[in-house]
């Protein structure tokens, strides 16, 4: 766990010093044949084994502080079709060494989409984020809300199925014994908490899964962009975005996106080329 100062002072350490890389915890990269449990097969030149050279290769130039090297031998993992967590992690210090602070908070992101659970991503793109230009507003709720926020977008999908399952399960054991005994005060609150609980984990579990197909998000990589009224140069300015700020898209046209800035009321037009998407349209569940 971390907590307080000590949180800064060490992502400050390992950001801005010694190499933060996850060495052995990529799923099939550092054990070979269980990648194929992940269906991200890359072409014949980068089968798990030479992919786990090339991981190693990565990072051992990042040790040596050749990033740009590093970076490059990541894309490839990403690019042959390891989108894996631990890739995009590692990708994403390899550019904040390299002072791309926007494609930093990109490939955390992607680290977050592939394991809402990775505390070392979430961790580095918090400490990160406390350095852009544009500061992204805080949640409704306040403390409470933040804290909901963040447990919902650890959990993924299937968690949420699964607890919906228990529920209902459990819920069919409370209602044979509510049978079987002619019921009592315990069964019937019982029986409401444990249907309470199978519907909103359900709800949820939807939700998650819906987010994952239909939400867009990007990341500004340019260092300034300007947000127009419309999709074009000659419509009016309303405000400018900054490297690393994350956006969604709402519309395309004409080479331009209309994106709003989450927590904000804050809607506008920009060029496409100034943003990139955190998952990719190749990539995204049908």
């Amino acid at each position: 766990m971390r907590g307080g100062a000590i949180i800064v002072a060490a992502l400050a350490a390992i950001l801005a010093g010694g190499p933060a890389l996850a060495q052995t915890g990529v799923p099939g990269l550092a054990g070979g044949p269980a990648m194929a449990q992940t269906g991200a097969l890359g072409p014949a030149d980068l089968d798990a084994g030479n992919a786990t050279r090339v991981f190693a290769e990565a990072n051992a130039l990042y040790a040596e502080g050749r990033y740009d090297e590093a970076a490059s031998l990541y894309d490839r993992l990403v690019a042959a079709g390891y989108s894996l967590a631990d890739v995009h992690y590692n990708l994403g210090n390899t550019h904040y060494k390299r002072g791309k602070i926007g494609r930093a908070v990109l490939e955390y992101e992607r680290a977050l989409a592939v394991a809402p659970d990775h505390d070392d991503a979430l961790a580095n793109l918090a400490f990160v984020r406390e350095q852009l230009a544009d500061r992204q507003a805080p949640l409704e709720g306040g403390i409470l809300g933040a804290l909901l926020d963040r447990i919902y977008a650890r959990v993924t999908p299937s968690s949420f199925a699964i607890l919906a399952s228990a529920a209902y399960f459990a819920l069919v054991g409370v209602l044979i014994a509510a049978v079987l005994r002619r019921g009592t005060a315990w069964t019937a609150r019982a029986a409401f908490v444990l249907t309470a609980v199978a519907v909103l984990a359900t709800a949820a579990a939807g939700v998650k899964a819906y987010r994952a197909r239909a939400l867009r998000e990007a990341i500004v990589l340019a260092d300034e962009v300007a947000v127009r009224t419309g999709p074009g140069d000659d419509f009016v300015l309303e405000f400018r975005l900054h490297e690393g700020t994350k956006v969604r898209i709402r519309e395309e046209r004409d080479g331009w996106r209309r994106t709003a800035v989450g927590g904000t009321d804050l809607e506008g037009w920009v060029p496409a080329a100034a943003l990139e998407e955190i998952v990719p349209s190749e990539r995204r569940t049908p």
